[in-house]
C-alpha cells in the first residue's frame, strides 16, 4: 500500500495496523448475520441465513432470481431497518440494530446497487456524494468536494475533472466512481450487486481488477454475480442461497457445474399438460423473424444490451426466452416493440412486413403485442376502469373517425374479452385496482390481444401471481397460441417455467443467444448456459 494511500484517509484506520493487509484474513469476520429472517405476510422470503465476512475477504453470493440475495442485502445494509426482520446483525464485533440505509452507510457498510443512481448532468464530484455534499452554513461547499473527489479517484488512479459532467463517463468508469466515494467514506464492507452486468468484457477485467486492489487492502466484499466465470477470478469463498436459505458454503470456488446443481437442488422438473403431444409443426412462414439485432443504451459506442441476436417464432408455437439479470432478454424484447429510447441495429420482419418497428403504435399495428414485466409502473393505468385499462390498445379500432370511442362496441368487446380470460370480478367499471393481481394480468393479457395479432411477447406474465393465477394464466397462453395460431416468445427468468410452458427455449448470456434448446432440456441444460457454466 502506498504512502499516498494512506495519508488520503481512504482505507480505515482499523485496517493500517496490519504490516501484511493478506493476513486480516484469519482475523474474526467483519460482519456477521445470524439467523436472518424476513416473511412477507405469510411469505418467507428470507430463513434463518447465516452469513460472515473477513476483513480482506470477498465472499460471493450466487442463487438463481428470487433466491433471496437482494432480501439479505437489504437486512445487511439497513435498508430494511432492524424491527422488520428476525435475526442479528454485528460490525466488528459489536450488535448492530440499523435503522436506515443511512444508519448502515455510517456505520461502514455500503452497498453499490446494480442499477446506478447517476444524474448525467450534474458534475463527478456532486454523484460521488450525494447525500454526503459537504457545506458550510447551508450552502453546498464545491472546493471541499472537488477535493474529496480527487483524493478517492486518485484510489483508481482516475485523472477525471470533478467538475466534469457524469455524462462523459463510460458504464465502468461510473461504477469506478461510485466504489471510489464508498472508500473515501471509510467503508468497512462493500456489498456489489451484479457490478459487472452493464460492462463490456474489457471493462469488467478493469474492475475485476481493481476489487483486487480494494480487497487487498482489508475491506470486506460481498459479491453478488449471475457470471459464474468470474468466481475464478475473484472469489474467495462462496454461499449459495435457494428459496431464501443457505444450501451450501464453499471455502473455495467449486467447479462451475457443482454450483449449478446447488442452485437448483433437486427441484423437481415440471411437466406441461400437453407432454403427450407431438411439438406444433411449423407451417408456413415465421411470423417473427430477428437478424443480427443489437440493442444499444445511447449510442452504438457504447457496451450493446443485445448484441447479434437472431432468432424466429412460427405460428402456433411458444418460444422460451430465458436469462439472469442483465442478459438483455427485457431491452431485446423493448426494441422488438418499438420502446426502446437508444439505437436498435439489424433486420426484423414481423409476419413478412421488413423493419423494426419505430414506435408501439407501429408494432402493434404490425400485430406484435407486448406484456410488459412491471405490471405496476409499465401496465396498469391506476385509477382508470378494468374496461379503460383493457382497451387502451384498441381505441383505433373502437373509435369513430379516431374520434368517439363506440361505447357500445367497447362493452360487447370487454365483456367477450372478460368472459373468455376468466376476469373476476367479471365488471368492467370497477377500478382496475381493486382486483387482485393475477386478475390485473388477465386484463393487461387481453389488452394484448388486438386485431390482427400475430406474434406475443409475454414478459414475466406470472410476475407477482399467486400459483392458482399462474395456472390460469399458462392455459389462456395455450389457448390463446392453438385458437389464434399465433406466435409467442416467452420471457422468464424461472427456469422450471420457461420449460414447462415453452416449446423450445432460446437462452440469453451476456447480451448474446447462449444456445437453443428443446424441451426434453433439463433446468441444468439451461441454467450452466444462462451462467456461462457451458463445458466446464
Amino acid at each position: 500500500m502506498s504512502a499516498s494511500t494512506r495519508a488520503s484517509g481512504l482505507i480505515p484506520p482499523s485496517n493500517l495496523e496490519s504490516e501484511n493487509p493478506l493476513q486480516s484474513r484469519a482475523d474474526s469476520p467483519l460482519l456477521v448475520g445470524r439467523g436472518l429472517t424476513k416473511t412477507y405476510g405469510r411469505i418467507t422470503v428470507l430463513r434463518d441465513v447465516d452469513l460472515s465476512v473477513k476483513p480482506g475477504e470477498l465472499l460471493a453470493v450466487a442463487g438463481e432470481n428470487g433466491a433471496g440475495k437482494s432480501t439479505l442485502m437489504k437486512i445487511l445494509t439497513g435498508v430494511i431497518p432492524h424491527g422488520e426482520y428476525e435475526g442479528s446483525i454485528e460490525l466488528g464485533g459489536e450488535a448492530q440494530q440499523f435503522s436506515s440505509a443511512r444508519a448502515g452507510d455510517a456505520a461502514g457498510i455500503v452497498l453499490v446497487p446494480q442499477e446506478l443512481h447517476v444524474v448525467p448532468h450534474l458534475s463527478i464530484a456532486e454523484n460521488m456524494f450525494a447525500g454526503h455534499m459537504p457545506g458550510r452554513w447551508g450552502l453546498y461547499d464545491e472546493q471541499t468536494a472537488v477535493r474529496w473527489a480527487r483524493d478517492a479517484l486518485s484510489t483508481f488512479q482516475l485523472k477525471f475533472d470533478p467538475r466534469a459532467r457524469c455524462s462523459s463517463l463510460t458504464p465502468s468508469e461510473r461504477r469506478l466512481i461510485v466504489l471510489a466515494a464508498a472508500l473515501h467514506r471509510s467503508a468497512r464492507v462493500l456489498i456489489l450487486d451484479e457490478p459487472t452486468a452493464a460492462l463490456t468484457d474489457v471493462e469488467a477485467a478493469v474492475l475485476l481488477d481493481q476489487l483486487r486492489s480494494i480487497r487487498d487492502s482489508g475491506v470486506a466484499i460481498i459479491y453478488i454475480t449471475h457470471r459464474l466465470d468470474e468466481l475464478d477470478q475473484i472469489a474467495d469463498r462462496v454461499t449459495v442461497l435457494r428459496n431464501g436459505a443457505v444450501v451450501s458454503n464453499y471455502e473455495t470456488v467449486p467447479p462451475r457445474a457443482q454450483l449449478v446443481a446447488a442452485m437448483l437442488g433437486n427441484a423437481i422438473q415440471m411437466v406441461q399438460e400437453k407432454t403427450e403431444h407431438e411439438l406444433p409443426p411449423r407451417v408456413g412462414d415465421p411470423v417473427l423473424k430477428v437478424q443480427d439485432i443489437s440493442v444499444y443504451a445511447n449510442n452504438s459506442r457504447t457496451r450493446p444490451r443485445a448484441l447479434n441476436v437472431s432468432f424466429e417464432v412460427y405460428p402456433g408455437e411458444i418460444v422460451g426466452l430465458y436469462g439472469l439479470v442483465g442478459a438483455g432478454r427485457t431491452e431485446l424484447c423493448r426494441a422488438l416493440y418499438g420502446a426502446w429510447p437508444g439505437p436498435v441495429t439489424g433486420k426484423c420482419s414481423i409476419a413478412g412486413a421488413e423493419g423494426i418497428p419505430g414506435s408501439t403504435h407501429s408494432a402493434v399495428g404490425r400485430g406484435l403485442s407486448l406484456l410488459a414485466e412491471d405490471r405496476k409502473s409499465q401496465g396498469v393505468l391506476h385509477g382508470q376502469s378494468v374496461a379503460s385499462n383493457m382497451t387502451a390498445s384498441m381505441l383505433d379500432d373502437l373509435s369513430s373517425l379516431h374520434l368517439f370511442i363506440n361505447r357500445r362496441k367497447e362493452r360487447e368487446q370487454v365483456a367477450d374479452l372478460m368472459q373468455q380470460l376468466g376476469v373476476r370480478p367479471a365488471r368492467s367499471d370497477i377500478a382496475i385496482d381493486a382486483l387482485s393481481g393475477g386478475n390485473q394480468q388477465k386484463v393487461l393479457l387481453g389488452r394484448c390481444l388486438v386485431k390482427g395479432l400475430k406474434i406475443l411477447i409475454l414478459d414475466e406474465p406470472t410476475l407477482g401471481v399467486d400459483i392458482g393465477a399462474r395456472q390460469d394464466i399458462y392455459r389462456l397462453i395455450r389457448r390463446i397460441v392453438e385458437e389464434l395460431r399465433i406466435g409467442v416468445l416467452f420471457i422468464s427468468s424461472d427456469v422450471e417455467e420457461v420449460l414447462a410452458e415453452s416449446d423450445r427455449v432460446l437462452v440469453m448470456y451476456k447480451c448474446r443467444i447462449q444456445g437453443e434448446f428443446s424441451r426434453s432440456a433439463t433446468a441444468h441444460d439451461l441454467l450452466s448456459a444462462a451462467t456461462g457454466a457451458v463445458n466446464t
